[in-house]
């Protein structure tokens, strides 16, 4: 998997965890984006953000941050905190067997 295929499933993951935590249906996220401005998002394109098939643009994460606040923030950016608190990631001697 590469990089933007793991940022997608990232992205998507949050989105339908914060989507669930809400206790909203995907059709009813995508109502709200729409009404905020993300004129693109139906519920067919929130299924395939939310399962890394899709790509949300730059821009486009505007109006995620506008729906969820700072419940998205919080939750997008958890696993860079989380893997900062481990500390860095020594590497491997490549000499070493």
């Amino acid at each position: 998997m590469n990089k933007g295929e793991r940022w997608k499933e990232l992205l998507g993951t949050r989105v339908r965890n914060i989507r669930i935590l809400n206790g909203w249906t995907q059709r009813d996220l995508a109502a709200r984006l729409r009404r905020g401005g993300f004129r693109r998002c139906s519920r067919a394109l929130l299924s395939q953000i939310e399962t890394g098939v899709a790509t949300i643009r730059g821009h486009e994460i505007y109006y995620l941050r506008q729906v969820f606040g700072d419940a998205f923030e919080i939750e997008f950016w958890k696993p860079f905190y989380e893997r900062r608190a481990r500390g860095p990631i020594a590497a491997k001697d490549p000499l070493e067997k």
